[in-house]
């Protein structure tokens, strides 16, 4: 390598690793700061790095191709430190991987699983308090102070909470006179909502929020709980782990029932992600006691678990590529262009949309507007929803103009549209869609040239969170059949011995 671009290469901001072949003939200086080597030093990185460098090197077009996020773990004064980091190609067979510490990343992954985890072994609690009692360890490990409230009208009512334990413990002994209070419970628990903005704000506009300056909030908070502690200061509060906030609503038939918020020193964009699954619990437990089916409550239960899982690896991945994107654009060094930027911001912050819909759709209730609409128009609508990576197979069209179905157009476009999309993943070069009428139904197939899905594997398309892609979260056909079912109609995957087929059946719509 030439003098000149070691050097510029040493001094990126971020851990970098340049690979040539097999072997590593660079690394940035912020990568041997993290493993607390010297600059001038002779580092090995292959004996750093846990993974096999060869294993890595194998896989870098794939991740490469993919634009996926390739994580790398590395000794570093005794731990393992996980990398998340994109590839580049220079040259033929030379390769850049730069990325950012994923501490936090996995930290927040590993919790979540374990909580899941504790799902998946029978532990379900059938109530919020539970749940939240559940959660206490993990609120431990996060460094989190959390309250749960219950949202009456214009009324917020303190339903449960946690403090943090650098703040128990804290010498001033500021939180021991809350849980004091609390456990004796010598506190008003019911309040204005307008009294807790925050509050107020998630549960009128249904999303959480970001609360940059909390200690304003909480001096007003203690003040209107009128709590018997030693006297507020801004340096103590941020010293207690009280910097920061965030809220997320709970939802339970499309309105906020309850809302959980967090405070801590720092909180970033996976932390907040960790906050939003554990109120999408809270609603899932909520919703399964009102149920009352048995069988429906533990089918839930158990599909949460997988959830959780794979919500914190699919959340985590385009939230890599959008700060590493964001993080370029500020550096304008030249290396890509704004435009390539934004649309890597823009094709991840879709991914993260579409996934945000699937679980609104897979587990949230719905609302049909059923009409007449031709299927043309159907598809044409379905195929603008791909990204061009999806579009990447030829699609061919065989639609009379003439079909029409009874459905609602919005729903049926969204389970479309996941089909389409997973039929170009598997497509080799083509995918074909065709409709035809079968008395009062109307037929849409769906059929793409990868050749035919495995038994084992055909017999589980439809489960919600199996997948067999190691990015995807298995709820894209989940979703198909519920919204198609839910619109009088049958999702089927066509036995064949050299495609994959799938029929999308709707009532036909009137002349």
């Amino acid at each position: 390598m030439a003098p000149e671009l070691e050097e510029l290469f040493r001094a990126l901001p971020d851990p970098a690793v340049l690979v040539d072949g097999e072997s590593v003939v660079a690394v940035s200086c912020a990568l041997l700061a993290l493993v607390g080597a010297d600059e001038e030093a002779s580092v090995d990185l292959g004996t750093l790095i846990e993974e096999d460098l060869s294993w890595i090197v194998e896989r870098l077009p794939q991740v490469h191709a993919s634009g996926e996020v390739l994580r790398i773990h590395i000794q570093a004064g005794g731990r393992s430190v996980p990398i998340d980091m994109r590839v580049g190609r220079m040259a033929r067979g030379t390769w850049v991987l730069v990325g950012r510490d994923a501490t936090d990343a996995e930290r927040v992954g590993s919790l979540i699983g374990r909580l899941a985890s504790m799902y998946a072994r029978g532990r379900e609690p059938e109530t919020l308090a539970g749940l939240f009692a559940l959660g206490r360890p993990l609120f431990d490990a996060m460094g989190w102070t959390v309250a749960l409230f219950r949202v009456e009208g214009e009324v917020a009512v303190l339903e449960d909470s946690w403090l943090a334990q650098r703040l128990r413990e804290h010498p001033s002994g500021y939180g021991k006179a809350i849980e004091n209070q609390l456990a004796a419970e010598a506190l008003p628990r019911r309040m204005p909502l307008e009294a807790v903005p925050f509050i107020q704000l998630a549960a009128r506009e249904g999303h959480g929020s970001t609360i940059e300056d909390f200690p304003p909030l909480v001096e007003k908070l203690t003040s209107l709980l009128e709590f018997d502690v030693p006297t507020l200061q801004r340096s103590l509060l941020v010293e207690v782990g009280l910097a920061r906030g965030a809220t997320a609503p709970v939802f339970v038939d499309d309105r906020v029932s309850h809302v959980v918020a967090i405070a801590a020193g720092a909180i970033d964009e996976r932390e907040s992600a960790g906050l939003q699954l554990f109120a999408s619990m809270l609603s899932t437990v909520l919703r399964a006691n009102q149920l009352g089916d048995e069988m429906a409550r533990q089918q839930r239960h158990a599909a949460l678990g997988q959830m959780s899982r794979q919500l914190a690896h699919e959340v985590r991945n385009p939230l890599a590529v959008i700060l590493h994107a964001s993080h370029q654009a500020r550096k304008n060094d030249g290396q890509a262009s704004k435009a390539e930027l934004l649309d890597m911001v823009d094709e991840e912050a879709r991914r993260l949309e579409r996934l945000m819909s699937d679980l609104v759709s897979f587990a949230g209730p719905l609302t049909l507007r059923l009409r007449n609409t031709p299927v043309v128009d159907l598809v044409r609508w379905s195929l603008e929803a791909l990204t061009d990576r999806e579009r990447d197979p030829r699609i061919d069209v065989e639609v009379d103009a003439s079909l029409s179905v009874q459905a609602d157009p919005m729903l049926f476009r969204q389970a479309l549209t996941h089909v389409l999309a997973n039929a170009c993943s598997h497509a080799s070069e083509r995918v074909h869609v065709s409709a035809e009428r079968d008395e009062d139904r109307v037929i849409l197939r769906i059929e793409n040239d990868g050749g035919p899905i495995p038994d084992g594997v055909a017999e589980r398309v439809f489960e919600p969170f199996f997948s067999t892609r190691p990015t995807g979260t298995g709820l894209g056909l989940a979703v198909v059949r519920r919204l198609i079912e839910d619109q009088g109609g049958q999702v089927q995957l066509e036995r064949s011995t050299d495609m994959t087929v799938f029929l999308l059946e709707l009532p036909a719509g009137g002349e």
